[in-house]
């Protein structure tokens, strides 16, 4: 429970803005800071897997996104997801492990 008194949800992607190299995949990323905006830039080192999930086709507004499991310089392995009903450099968020 937050000092406010407020219940906050858990496991819940968050934004990040990604920078994309000419191959397309991330090559750097900053993470939102609650109130402060968005933090120093983190360079991927590399990307280890990329999957995609496309789910409730059926929808009017199916799922579909790329994810990328990529070690971050400073902070490690982290799982990126690109929501592909956005544009290339929109809709990007760490969804957060375990």
């Amino acid at each position: 429970m937050s000092s406010g008194g407020e219940l906050s949800p858990l496991g819940l992607p968050r934004p990040v803005e990604v920078r994309l190299g000419s191959d397309g995949e991330p090559h750097s990323l900053r993470r939102w800071r609650r109130r402060a905006g968005p933090g120093s830039p983190l360079a991927v080192l590399r990307v280890e897997e990329v999957w995609r999930l496309a789910e409730e086709w059926w929808r009017e507004a199916p799922l579909r996104r790329t994810y990328y499991r990529v070690m971050v310089d400073g902070a490690g392995m982290l799982t990126l997801f690109h929501d592909d009903a956005q544009p290339p450099v929109e809709g990007w968020y760490e969804q957060r492990d375990g």
